[in-house]
């Protein structure tokens, strides 16, 4: 098999197994939990966790030779894992009780990992243009959207950091501070890849070098 196709393969397997751990935890939450259908939308990791096999999945499919918005596509969920696992770990983690540990791992965790180490080492460099980097808040925007619209029709927030009852600038701030590090997750990841070494391939002999060596062999 060859490294193009490990690659694919590689990267199918992973979207597949972040499908399943995120299938898995919804049906936990679901079932074990008080969660309803209608508020699993309102929690950032199941974006996340799909925005990463969206990513994945088009990385497979178009191969080194991938066009600008699959680059996008695979460093903006870069982003949001790297978030999402440290969001979780740093504020969630001491008040959350996992039924399948191995499922919140993948979302809290491994995806976020998988998909830097993806972007950083795997393909050709892709230069993006700088004005690019705010596309990394459009999922959140949409997100913060929609939070704040449900927000004003029942109350409900998912997370503690985002209760209104903390007071209005103390919420903006809090998620200003997680844009303001999103932003910059995403500038470290642009930076990496400006930053990484082009691997050179062997430059074939001219046809005349060619001749010349062939020459000076007979001799």
């Amino acid at each position: 098999m060859s490294n193009a196709a490990v690659v694919t393969v590689t990267r199918l397997a992973a979207a597949v197994v972040i499908a399943a751990a995120l299938g898995v935890q919804a049906w936990a939450d679901l079932t074990y939990g008080t969660f309803t259908w209608a508020q699993l939308p309102g929690y950032f990791t199941p974006l996340a966790a799909l925005a990463a096999v969206v990513a994945l999945v088009a990385a497979a499919i178009t191969g080194a030779d991938e066009p600008r918005w699959v680059a996008l596509l695979r460093v903006n969920a870069a982003t949001y894992g790297v978030i999402t696992g440290a969001v979780y770990w740093y504020l969630l983690a001491g008040v959350a009780t996992p039924v399948y540990p191995w499922a919140n791992m993948v979302l809290h965790g491994g995806a976020g990992a998988f998909l830097v180490a993806d972007w950083l080492l795997i393909g050709k460099p892709v230069r993006l243009p700088l004005r690019t980097l705010w596309t990394v808040l459009v999922v959140p925007a949409a997100w913060i959207g929609y939070l704040l619209v449900r927000a004003t029709l029942d109350g409900w927030v998912p997370y503690p950091f985002l209760d209104p009852a903390r007071g209005v600038s103390t919420v903006a701030a809090t998620i200003g501070v997680i844009a303001g590090i999103g932003l910059a997750v995403a500038a470290i990841l642009h930076l990496a890849i400006v930053l990484r070494p082009l691997r050179r391939e062997p430059r074939p002999e001219s046809g005349a070098v060619a001749v010349r060596t062939a020459r000076t062999s007979r001799r």
